[in-house]
């Protein structure tokens, strides 16, 4: 099965997690930075997500899965250790758009690769389910290389193309500032506070030839 990378709009929707183990406290944890209302349906929790319970992060209910659970789901992931149950939820979640299928990948239609977030930025790594191990490697070697420091730079990057949209440039002048801005030097601020000064003057029809 062939998966499409995309990056998909979570806000307030219901995601449902079957199971209260690491690995669903793995996913709720991804869920929720994404904006999606938790549900974790599990007669037991580990202390993390039940200390995300108590705090109403998420809901937890406390049973053995019924498929009323996924009533209204947007997103189900199946993640218990016990086969019958996840047969069972996989049976029942025919009408929910996204499943994931935790150990698994190739059964559901959603697969969680590994990420890494810099503020605006999001990297993604996926395997295909072949080896979560060089995923993991490969995005503690992407962590390293794009810092905590991409976060103000991809905002900076950000503010610039807003400019260049308003600004008064040809066509060709704003492609060529666009490339130029993702040159390693621009990662200095002070370079980036004396474009930002430029840009404005472009964007508000200022001449600086004046």
């Amino acid at each position: 099965m062939a998966f499409a990378p995309l990056m998909v709009q979570l806000e307030n929707r219901r995601a449902v997690i079957i199971g209260g183990g690491k690995v669903a406290c793995k996913r709720a944890h991804t869920l929720i930075e994404s904006g999606a209302q938790v549900t974790i349906v599990s007669p037991h929790l580990t202390s993390e997500l039940h200390a995300m319970a108590e705090n109403t992060v998420v809901v937890w209910k406390k049973k053995t899965f019924q498929p009323k659970d996924i009533k209204d789901a947007y997103i189900v992931v199946i993640a218990t250790n016990n086969e019958l149950v996840n047969e069972q939820v996989w049976q029942s979640s025919t009408r929910v758009p996204l499943v994931n299928v935790t150990g698994q990948a190739e059964r559901g239609n959603l697969q969680f690769p590994g990420h890494i977030k810099r503020g605006r930025l999001s990297i993604a790594v996926s395997t295909g389910g072949a080896s979560p191990k060089l995923s993991a490697r490969m995005k503690e070697e992407l962590e390293q290389k794009y810092d905590h420091t991409y976060e103000d730079y991809v905002d900076f990057l950000y503010t610039c193309r807003l400019y260049i949209k308003r600004s008064r440039l040809s066509s060709d002048e704003k492609q060529e500032t666009l490339k130029e801005l993702v040159e390693e030097d621009y990662k200095d601020e002070a370079k980036q506070h004396l474009m930002l000064e430029w840009l404005k003057q472009k964007a508000e029809g200022g001449d600086d030839d004046e």
